[in-house]
C-alpha cells in the first residue's frame, strides 16, 4: 500500500540544508515570494505554485503551503457527514485487506463545524 504524505516547504528546505535565500533562488522565486508561500498567501498565482512544485518534482497537493484551503461549502458537507456518522455509526476500513465493515461501529469524531478555525 502506498500513502502520500504532505510536506512543508520548510521541511524540504531544511533537509537540503539551505538558507531561505538559497532555497528561494533554487525554486526560481524571490525570498519575499517564499515568505508569502510560507504564510499561505492566497494572492500567489497558480503558475507560481505549479512552478515551485515542478521544481521539487512533486504534485502541488503534496506541499502543505500549496494546498488550497477547503471552501466553506466543503466544510459544511464534511461536518454534516461526520455528524450523521456520529449519530448512526461509522464503518471501519481495513487498509491491509481493503474490506469495509458490514456493521457500523460507535466511534465519536470530535465535534466541529464550518465556523471553527482551520
Amino acid at each position: 500500500m502506498h500513502m502520500a504524505v504532505t510536506r512543508s516547504l520548510e521541511d524540504i528546505r531544511q533537509r537540503r540544508a539551505e538558507t531561505r535565500r538559497e532555497f528561494a533562488t533554487y525554486l526560481g522565486i524571490t525570498e519575499q515570494t517564499y515568505r508569502r508561500l510560507l504564510q499561505q498567501d492566497p494572492s500567489i498565482e497558480g503558475p507560481t505554485r505549479r512552478r515551485v512544485a515542478a521544481k521539487l518534482n512533486l504534485d502541488p497537493m503534496l506541499i502543505v503551503e500549496l494546498v488550497p484551503p477547503p471552501t466553506n461549502g466543503y466544510i459544511t458537507q464534511l461536518t454534516a457527514a461526520i455528524d450523521e456518522a456520529n449519530r448512526s455509526g461509522w464503518f471501519t476500513y481495513d487498509p491491509d485487506t481493503s474490506i469495509l465493515s458490514d456493521v457500523p461501529v460507535p466511534i465519536e469524531c470530535p465535534p466541529g463545524n464550518a465556523t471553527d478555525s482551520r
